[in-house]
Formats: structure tokens, C-alpha cells, sequence
């Protein structure tokens, strides 16, 4: 039985693991993967995220975002949640879904 994790990364969708550009999952899961509606929120869901990283001007460091994140809390908890009921349709008893990511963010 393989799983999916769902769990949030810099330059990473929740689907672990991801094409960030692209937003397709690449967890080896063939109706995970090829999922349309899937990449779409899982793209989403990568830039808001990576929206809370900050960088100075010339690029050469970052940081994190706390406020910014308790901002946008609700939008991932809300796309992390169609993320979650769409892997539950697609589900053909392959795979387990590893949510790291809704209560902590619940918690902020």
C-alpha cells in the first residue's frame, strides 16, 4: 500500500512529491498523477503557500512569513481540503492518504 502525503514546502505542493511548475503529483500513483483536478489544486496551493516567503532585494536570503501564513490559513485549509476529498475519489484502495499539514494549521 503506497501514501500520500500531503504536507507543506517551499517550492513544493502539498502532494508530496510535486512538479512546482507544473503542479503535477509524482507519487508513482497512476490516478494520483494523471488527475487534472488534482494539479490544479495542488498548484494553487503551492503558490499561495510560497507566497509567504519573503526575500530582501537582491535575492540572496528569505524568510518566513508567520503573519502572512495566519493570513492565508483558511485559503490552504480550504484547498488542502478539496485536495483531500479528491484523492478519497480517485482512491482505488492503492494508496493511504498522510495529512502532516490541515491541524497545524488549524492551530495558528
Amino acid at each position: 500500500m503506497f501514501t500520500v502525503r500531503l504536507m507543506l514546502d517551499y517550492m513544493q505542493g502539498p502532494i508530496w512529491i510535486s512538479d512546482v511548475e507544473t503542479g503535477e503529483p509524482l507519487t508513482g500513483i497512476n490516478v494520483v498523477d494523471n488527475d487534472e483536478i488534482l494539479k490544479k489544486l495542488n498548484l494553487a496551493c503551492c503558490e499561495l503557500y510560497n507566497s509567504c516567503y519573503e526575500f530582501n532585494t537582491r535575492g540572496c536570503s528569505c524568510w518566513f512569513d508567520e503573519q502572512k501564513l495566519k493570513h492565508n490559513k483558511n485559503e490552504l485549509i480550504s484547498l488542502l481540503s478539496q485536495i483531500k476529498s479528491r484523492l478519497n475519489e480517485c482512491n482505488d484502495g492503492s494508496f493511504v492518504v498522510e495529512d502532516l499539514e490541515i491541524e497545524r494549521l488549524k492551530s495558528l
